[in-house]
């Protein structure tokens, strides 16, 4: 047997070699890919309740938070409606004490103005000019 001979042999046998590799990485790459299929085929068939539970929670979650703005906008307004009263009744309280005040204040002026005035009145002698003056 020649050289080549040899080498064709050797040729052959590396390449059946590499033919059956293939083969084997092929079948493995199949046997993955069907159990990656059924592995995703029970993960949707299991997440799509849980997707529909999580949907109906949220829109639960959402009713109650509607619920709960419509409560703090009713507290809010009531809120407002007590600020606003007790403005008002501040007022009314307080309107008696300021009437007082400003009648006290006006007596006070009435009561300087007339000391003064009888302590400044023009003389019978006392022309009009010197009374203007005055």
């Amino acid at each position: 047997m020649d050289l080549s001979t040899v080498m064709l042999v050797v040729l052959l046998a590396a390449a059946s070699a590499v033919c059956g590799v293939l083969v084997w990485a092929l079948r493995e790459a199949v046997l993955t890919m069907r159990s990656v299929r059924a592995l995703s085929e029970d993960t949707r068939s299991r997440l799509n309740p849980l997707l529909d539970k999580v949907d109906v929670t949220v829109d639960a979650v959402n009713a109650e938070l509607l619920r709960i703005d419509g409560v703090i906008t009713r507290f809010e307004d009531a809120g407002e409606r007590v600020s606003s009263a007790s403005g008002t009744i501040s007022g009314i309280v307080h309107a008696p004490a300021e009437i007082v005040g400003d009648v006290a204040l006006r007596m006070r002026r009435a009561w300087k103005d007339r000391r003064h005035g009888s302590a400044q009145e023009p003389s019978a002698g006392t022309t009009l000019d010197e009374r203007a003056g005055a």
